[in-house]
C-alpha cells in the first residue's frame, strides 16, 4: 500500500504523543514493506521535501504564507486548506491507497468535505483526544468561544466523513460519541505501543537516593506543580528524596517549580533534567524507583506510562481518564484523583516505603506491555485495519 499520514506534529520539531505516533506509524508500516508519506507543518514559510529513512516527508507552510492569520480558528481552517492542496498534488504524482488523519486540529476537514464519489480515496481518522475533551476537562478552549465552536465542528465533521475511525483509547471514543455524534460500532482501539526491546529495565549504576521520575512536558495540565509539592512534603519523612523532572517546558511553569523548591528549602529535592532523547530514556527510567505523572486529564493511553511500565517501574497516574486503561490500580500502579495533593502524597509514600510492592507492580507492568502494547504486534494490527478499509472501500465503489 501507499499510505499518507497527515499530522501537524512530526519529529524533529517539538511534538507530543500525536507526532510520536505518526513517526512510529510511518516508519513501522514502511518497515513492513509499504510506501509511506507524511504531510506535516513546515517550521518556516517554505515547503520542504526530504527522506526520513524510508519515509517521504513533506513539510508545508500554514495559511500564514498567503494571509495574515490573526486567530486560532482561522489558523486551523487555512491550514486544512493547505493540507487538501498538498494531498491533491501528492496524489497526482504518486497515487495513494489510503490517507490517515488525526481528529485533532481538524486537518482533514477541507479534504474530506471536498471528496466526491468519483474522486474519493479511502480515509481513516485516528482519535487521540478531541478538542471537546480538553474544553470540558481543562477549560481550554472556553466552551462558548469561537475556537471551541469552530474546532469541534471541524473535528466532528472529519470523524463523520471518514471511511473508518480508530482510536488510541476507549476514553477518546467515548468523548467523540458524547460530543461529536460518533456511532460506536466496534471502533477498534489501536495505537503504536512501545518498543519493549528498547524500553526495558537496564542494569545501570545509581546512588541510594529514593527517586521519583517524571517524563513529559513541564506544563500545568501534566500536574508537575502538584507533584513537586508532594515531593517537597515527603522529603521531611524520606531522607534523600529526589524528584527528577525530565523534559522541557513553559518558562513560567519552570520558574514556579523552582520557587516552590526554594520556599520549602528543598532545592536538593528538585532536579530539572531538561530534554532527554528517546534512546537515553530507558536508562533514565531505570535509575528511578517510581514513575509519577499525575495529569489533570489524559485522553489515553499515555505512552509515558507504557514506557515506564515496560522498564518495570510502578506508575502513578490520574484516575477517571484514559490513563486508567493501562494503569490498573493496585496491579501495576496507583491512580489518584486529579489535583488531590493528599492522595498523591499517600500514593507516593505507599510505593516509596514498600520495595517488594514496587518490584511486583513493576513486573506486572512489564507483562502488561508485552501482552497488550508491544510495538510490532500493534503495527501488525494497524496494517490489517488499513488493508480491511482499503478493500471495503474498493468493493463499495465497484460498478454494479
Amino acid at each position: 500500500m501507499q499510505i499518507c499520514f497527515v499530522s501537524q506534529e512530526y519529529p524533529p520539531a517539538r511534538h507530543g504523543g500525536l507526532g510520536t505516533q505518526t513517526f512510529h506509524k510511518a516508519h513501522g508500516l514502511a518497515a513492513l514493506g509499504h510506501q509511506t508519506y507524511v504531510v506535516t507543518h513546515s517550521p518556516d514559510d517554505a515547503r520542504h521535501e526530504s527522506a526520513d529513512g524510508r519515509v517521504h516527508v513533506i513539510r508545508i507552510p500554514g495559511g500564514d504564507a498567503v494571509l495574515e492569520v490573526r486567530t486560532e480558528p482561522v489558523r486551523w481552517l487555512t491550514y486544512s486548506v493547505q493540507i487538501a492542496a498538498a494531498l491533491a498534488e501528492l496524489q497526482a504524482r504518486s497515487p495513494l491507497d489510503l490517507i490517515d488523519f488525526a481528529e485533532w486540529g481538524g486537518e482533514g476537514y477541507v479534504y474530506l468535505l471536498n471528496r466526491t464519489p468519483w474522486n474519493s480515496l479511502p480515509c481513516t481518522v485516528q482519535l487521540h483526544g478531541p478538542l471537546a475533551m480538553f474544553s470540558r476537562t481543562m477549560g481550554w478552549p472556553e466552551p462558548e468561544s469561537d475556537m471551541c465552536r469552530t474546532g469541534t465542528a471541524m473535528e466532528s465533521t472529519s470523524v463523520r466523513l471518514a471511511d473508518a475511525v480508530y482510536s488510541s483509547s476507549r476514553c477518546s471514543v467515548d468523548w467523540c460519541v458524547r460530543c461529536y455524534g460518533l456511532t460506536d460500532r466496534g471502533i477498534p482501539i489501536i495505537h503504536t505501543g512501545v518498543d519493549a526491546q528498547h524500553f526495558r529495565r537496564y542494569d545501570v549504576s545509581r546512588d541510594d537516593r529514593p527517586t521519583i521520575v517524571f517524563v513529559g512536558r513541564l506544563v500545568e495540565n501534566k500536574g508537575v506543580e502538584l507533584l513537586t509539592e508532594a515531593a517537597l512534603r515527603l522529603a521531611a519523612e524520606i531522607p534523600g528524596l529526589r524528584l527528577r523532572l525530565v523534559g522541557g517546558g513553559e518558562t513560567r511553569v519552570v520558574d514556579r517549580l523552582r520557587a516552590l523548591a526554594h520556599a520549602a528549602r528543598g532545592q536538593e529535592v528538585l532536579e530539572l533534567a531538561g530534554f532527554v532523547p528517546s534512546d537515553k530514556l530507558p536508562e533514565e527510567l531505570s535509575r528511578a524507583d517510581v514513575f509519577a505523572a499525575p495529569s489533570i486529564y489524559e485522553g489515553g493511553p499515555g505512552f509515558v506510562y507504557l514506557e515506564a511500565m515496560s522498564c518495570e517501574l510502578p506508575v502513578i497516574a490520574c484516575a477517571g481518564s484514559g490513563a486508567a486503561e493501562c494503569v490498573r490500580h493496585g496491579e501495576n500502579g496507583l491512580l489518584v484523583p486529579p489535583r488531590d495533593l493528599e492522595e498523591l502524597i499517600a500514593a507516593l509514600r505507599e510505593l516509596l516505603g514498600n520495595p517488594e510492592l514496587r518490584l511486583q507492580m513493576g513486573k506486572r507492568g512489564r507483562r502488561y506491555v508485552e501482552d497488550h502494547a508491544e510495538r510490532q504486534t500493534c503495527l501488525r494490527r494497524l496494517e490489517r485495519f488499513y488493508q480491511e478499509v482499503v478493500e471495503r472501500c474498493r468493493d463499495k465503489r465497484l460498478p454494479p
